[in-house]
């Protein structure tokens, strides 16, 4: 326990404690010899009490040494668990301010944001601190060691903060803090933690930073969390606005889903649905209690005129405490549905590839669009097609094909150097020697060897690469239904050199292959060692799996052609803070890029390299929707664009608790407080320590009490005795 004294000279006053001691031994009286009759009886009786009647001096003695002791040391003001030996006096001071910017931190109540109260408390912090001193004003969204202040201007600081998304944790910003004031000489230091302690604003997985720092301070650093928590939060918000689809095919209509919760009770909410800033329509929801409900809304006919169409989902009625999450933004491209030939020997085994990539209209969802077109061809037939036949379509299956001649390898083989996309399924129909020609193979990613017949069978293993486009969307769901998969039988096939291997069987060999071949444009390959088809009797020799037969395939399929196109990597809608990625015609190239946010009026400009493939715009953060003007040398223009919006964690407001502040800070290194009464309290213990004065007074009373109650009853005692034995 650490014991600290305020005015330690004082304390020396404890050795006053000895004094009735010593006037004990000094002024002890020497016994008179009184004769007197029959002193038999006394002196018998005086044997018998003489070692009681020694008790009790003693016991008198001990408690009026005590009282002496402890109104010295009351004097002294001793205190408990003090962080610092300054004192409360007003010293230099290296003060940190750590401000949560975060999103959560503009809810309002009674007239005030979360922000605008932290703000006011700084002021009020600083009022005390002495202008001598430095101030570190951290914003948690901003990165690096802030510069020293004084407090004038750090009053100016605070001024223009404001709350922005929040794409980093606060303990990389305390971290900053602590860094900052273990740097400086002052005599104190200090950091406050202003926050509502959301815990979307935490990474609750490890400790904040820099605490290794405060160890090596001489007078240590007090560390106080500032809490700025609503009371009873109620908030409703669009969790969700999403296009059915990223692309949509021209002259189609597609249906924009948007999602809205609420927080606390039930509400009735009109929600508002504008494309291109003209309102498309309005639907008036009742939200149950801390629930959610699902809003749809039909785009017209999509105008093949303009390739890029930007919207949003707001709310409307009643003021909400937290306006951020009202309005949420979303981007979607327009083109005509990507066409996909499929090459087989079989009219069946191009069954399930259509019916994935272009099903029956009937059988879509209202507002859906057709995305590809299909386009069936027998093998037999394709040495009539030309070369350039294959330059319409953005990618080209062959399927359980037997073999293909010379010539429609060589058209093949030129497709996918001019940036084409080939899927090859091997079945119980393919010959290796065609496929392992010289000429096939420049394209194809593997050499065939042998099929394989299990005859218990074996199941999809493991997925290589959860990153990968075809995997991506459905990263944690995809590996374990492809695991309940049987495979009866698959080539057994040699990789190429320069390709991966992107998923593999049970038992290690390879189901899924990618080869990619740059050109004027990026062609892939992709080679599946099993069809991509089956039979209706899985006794037959034809069926090697059920993989179409479930949803997995269909999910491949579907991000397959984009992959190959060379448009899965690109998307349009972003959480703020992420590094956004829009793709570049290579057959096109810019020499500048504008881009410019709706609200602002300072656009920015950006000169990639022209051998780029995608444009990257490093990690924006103001929301809402974004164009980007792309400008070529001879002044032609291309229009593109994006959407920001709010990470969705910081409208679901779930205050930290007391274990995980423990574990973020240390048990014992922080101090927590809830208003302002509160902050003088915490600061108060931490630099006096908790005082002991209080205490010490009471025990004082206790012991002059004691000590009258004793001496009152040994002086009765006494007098007692005097009366017996002159009686006697």
């Amino acid at each position: 326990m650490d014991i600290s004294l305020i005015n330690a000279g004082l304390a020396a006053g404890v050795t006053l404690a000895a004094l009735p001691f010593i006037l004990h031994l000094f002024m002890k009286q020497t016994p008179k010899h009184i004769i007197f009759p029959a002193l038999r009886l006394i002196r018998e009786r005086q044997k018998r009490s003489r070692k009681k009647i020694k008790i009790k001096n003693w016991l008198l003695l001990l408690a009026r040494m005590a009282l002496l002791a402890l109104m010295a040391l009351a004097l002294a003001r001793p205190r408990l668990w003090s962080n610092t030996s300054l004192g409360d006096r007003e010293v230099p001071t290296a003060l940190g301010l750590v401000f949560d910017t975060s999103l959560s931190m503009d809810y309002e109540q009674s007239g005030k944001t979360r922000l605008a109260e932290a703000k006011d408390s700084a002021y009020e912090i600083l009022k005390k601190t002495p202008e001598s001193s430095q101030v570190f004003v951290v914003d948690s969204a901003e990165p690096g060691i802030p510069p020293p202040l004084s407090p004038a201007a750090a009053r100016k600081r605070i001024e223009a903060l404001s709350t922005r998304p929040m794409f980093r944790p606060l303990n990389d910003a305390v971290g900053q803090a602590y860094t900052a004031v273990s740097e400086s000489e002052r005599d104190r230091h200090e950091v406050y933690v202003l926050t509502d302690l959301a815990r979307s604003a935490w990474d609750t997985n490890r400790a904040v930073d820099g605490l290794d720092k405060l160890k090596k301070v001489k007078n240590g650093v007090a560390t106080y969390v500032l809490r700025f928590a609503p009371k009873d939060v109620t908030d409703i918000a669009v969790s969700e606005a999403e296009p059915s689809s990223a692309v949509a095919t021209q002259g189609e209509s597609i249906v924009i889903r948007a999602k809205v919760r609420a927080q606390g009770p039930a509400v009735s909410r009109v929600v508002e649905f504008k494309l291109d800033g003209v309102s498309k329509g309005k639907e008036a929801v009742n939200i149950p209690a801390n629930g959610e409900v699902e809003v749809k809304f039909t785009t017209p006919k999509l105008d093949p005129k303009v390739p890029l169409h930007q919207g949003l989902i707001k709310l409307s009625g009643a003021p909400d405490p937290l306006p951020f999450d009202d309005t949420r933004f979303f981007s979607f491209k327009v083109q005509p549905a990507r066409k996909v030939l499929v090459i087989t020997d079989r009219a069946d085994d191009a069954e399930y590839i259509t019916d994935a990539l272009d099903p029956d209209p009937d059988t879509l969802p209202v507002g859906a669009s057709r995305s590809f077109q299909v386009k069936r061809l027998l093998a037999k037939s394709l040495t009539a097609s030309d070369r350039d036949t294959f330059k319409d379509y953005t990618c080209i299956f062959i399927n359980n094909t037997q073999s293909l001649k010379e010539d429609d390898w060589g058209k093949l083989n030129a497709y996918i150097h001019e940036g084409g996309g080939l899927i090859i399924g091997l079945g119980n129909r393919c010959e290796a020697e065609n496929y392992n020609s010289s000429l096939v193979a420049q394209v194809v990613p593997g050499k065939l060897e042998k099929k394989t017949h299990i005859p218990n069978g074996t199941r999809f293993g493991k997925v290589h690469d959860f990153t990968h486009p075809l995997f991506a969307r459905y990263a944690r769901e995809i590996e374990p239904e492809l695991a309940r998969l049987p495979v009866l039988a698959y080539w057994k096939v040699t990789p190429a050199q320069e390709t991966r291997t992107l998923m593999s069987y049970a038992d290690g060999a390879p189901a899924l292959i990618e080869r990619t071949l740059k050109g004027a444009k990026t062609g892939r390959v992709l080679l599946w060692t099993t069809p991509l088809s089956t039979r209706p009797d899985l006794e037959s020799s034809e069926a090697w799996q059920e993989f179409p037969k479930n949803w997995t395939f269909l999910a491949v399929m579907l991000e397959t052609v984009p992959y190959l196109a060379g448009g899965t990597a690109e998307r349009l809608n972003y959480t703020a803070g992420e590094n956004v990625i829009l793709a570049i015609d290579p057959t096109r190239r810019f020499k500048n890029y504008v881009i410019q946010q709706e609200d602002s009026k300072t656009p920015e400009t950006l000169t990639p390299p022209v051998t780029n493939d995608s444009l990257v715009i490093v990690s924006p953060q103001p929301l809402g929707q974004w164009k980007v003007t792309a400008v070529g040398a001879n002044g032609e223009k291309e229009s593109m664009g994006f959407s920001v919006n709010p990470p969705l964690s910081e409208s679901q407001f779930v205050p930290l608790e007391t274990a995980q502040l423990d574990a973020l800070f240390g048990k014992d290194n922080y101090q927590l407080a809830d208003d302002p009464k509160g902050i003088s309290e915490v600061v108060k213990v931490t630099r006096l320590g908790r005082e002991l004065f209080p205490w010490i007074m009471a025990l004082i009373l206790i012991i002059v009490t004691l000590e009258n109650l004793l001496a009152n009853k040994f002086h009765r005692e006494a007098g007692s005795r005097v009366a017996a034995g002159a009686t006697t």
